[in-house]
């Protein structure tokens, strides 16, 4: 369906659509882009070449919470196959964080105040 992008998400779950399929969160973790509580990150950018922050503090992953921005970057630049497998653990549960809390949302009847501010974090990036 294609169908990624968090904002598409929220603007299809409000119209009544429940059901999505879409390599976005796979494909970009095995180039590079990894989504995060505080917006995107590209992790093959030098500035994290050094940095020993967990990839979101803010996630309880695999991936965020055993490996450093640094090494992530360090194995995404030699090519390793764990820097793909490593990116997409970490996308995939971003991901499905997101439905969790969407859920929770609908669930507890506040969705519209859930979707305005997730949009309104966005267009703070």
């Amino acid at each position: 369906m294609g169908i990624g992008y968090i904002s598409d998400i929220l603007e299809a779950v409000e119209r009544g659509i429940d059901l999505f399929d879409c390599v976005l969160p796979t494909r970009n973790a095995r180039n590079g882009t990894l989504f995060t509580s505080e917006g995107k990150i590209v992790i093959k950018n030098v500035k994290y070449a050094l940095d020993q922050k967990p990839l979101d503090e803010e996630c309880s992953c695999y991936t965020c919470q055993n490996f450093s921005r640094a090494y992530l970057r360090h194995l995404y630049e030699r090519q390793e196959i764990s820097s793909a497998i490593l990116n997409t653990i970490h996308n995939l549960h971003f991901y499905l964080d997101i439905f969790r809390k969407i859920r929770q949302a609908i669930q507890s009847n506040r969705y519209n105040s859930f979707k305005q501010s997730i949009i309104k974090q966005k267009e703070e990036e």
